[in-house]
């Protein structure tokens, strides 16, 4: 895809004086793993200026055979009970600390598809929850809630490491202060550009493009002589293009104008977490069906790769659906 022109990003805003996110939902099992996330939901939910939702969901218990209905209504009533006194007390922090709207909600089912029919049903467009983050491409495992909703919820995902350290940061310290998009060359991976501007225009956060091109080959020798690189005219060429295509997208966000990073590397996901460490990112905002330069999947191969290894924060937007 041929670089674009200067001038406005492909997607953008359609509303400037409306946040990129009206609602956001934390769900919670009311573990200590869980709520790690909450201190960066009620952070942005009170940046954005908007309500934030706390939902629990009740599962079905499928090894436990309740004698009569009465005892499973008994247990049910039970444990909706002490749900919504656990919310509510962590929805009574949030508005007390941060001046916010929070809602609850305790909902019974299989979470991904329960969690996901509350989203639409109250038009939430983000969800902040936790993950176990590997910090390498080589170990992926998000956790079975934060997965399903990654590949087949409805709204963006912002998925927040275990070891978040929103809640100890002094008050009026920005939470991000640079933050990386992966760009590809594709209209769909540049359906992250306008909410990573969002973000960064919330936090007073830098901006940074990144695009990675394949390495060159390098010759070595078994008998320890330094590599000889072969970096030939096409290798030059593609550089030379990256570049141009970066520095196209970057004029279109006027000033402050982002900064851009090329970055060589022989795999695509691993040269975007080298670039986000190189860039010094502490949030990573990508599209989860961008082309990756290698190949297609259903979330992406790239882009799953990068969710999954990357140990910053990393923002997963859905791009719009082209047949909607």
């Amino acid at each position: 895809m041929s670089p674009l022109p200067p001038g406005i990003p492909r997607h953008t805003n359609p509303d400037p004086d409306l946040p990129m996110f009206q609602s956001i939902l934390v769900p919670l099992d009311g573990s200590e793993f869980s709520e790690e996330a909450l201190p960066l939901g009620r952070h942005l939910a009170a940046k954005l200026g908007v309500r934030l939702h706390l939902a629990h969901v009740i599962r079905p218990l499928t090894d436990v055979d309740f004698k009569t209905p009465q005892e499973d209504l008994e247990w049910r009533n039970q444990i909706r009970e002490g749900a919504e006194e656990y919310l509510a007390g962590r929805a009574g922090e949030a508005e007390a600390d941060e001046g916010i709207s929070a809602r609850i909600a305790v909902l019974e089912g299989r979470p991904v598809p329960t969690l996901d029919g509350y989203l639409q049903e109250h038009g939430i467009d983000l969800t902040v929850m936790t993950t176990h983050g590997a910090g390498g491409v080589e170990r992926w495992w998000l956790g079975s809630v934060a997965d399903g909703l990654l590949r087949k919820g409805s709204t963006h995902l912002l998925l927040v490491r275990p070891w978040d350290d929103t809640e100890d940061r002094e008050p009026g310290e920005p939470r991000f202060n640079r933050i990386v998009v992966p760009l590809d060359g594709s209209e769909s991976a540049e359906a992250a550009l306008e909410p990573a501007r969002v973000m960064a225009r919330t936090f007073g956060a830098t901006l940074t493009l990144l695009r990675v091109v394949p390495a060159p080959m390098e010759l070595t020798s078994v008998s320890g002589v330094p590599g000889v690189r072969v970096e030939g005219e096409g290798h030059r060429t593609r550089t030379a293009e990256a570049s141009s295509y970066l520095d196209g997208v970057a004029a279109g966000f006027g000033d402050p104008r982002p900064e851009t990073l090329v970055v060589e590397h022989r795999g695509a996901a691993e040269g975007v977490i080298a670039g986000v460490q190189r860039a010094e990112g502490d949030l990573v905002v990508l599209s989860t069906h961008g082309r990756g330069g290698l190949a297609r999947a259903v979330l992406g191969s790239v882009a799953d790769k990068v969710i999954r290894g990357s140990v910053q924060p990393v923002l997963a937007i859905r791009p719009p659906d082209p047949d909607a």
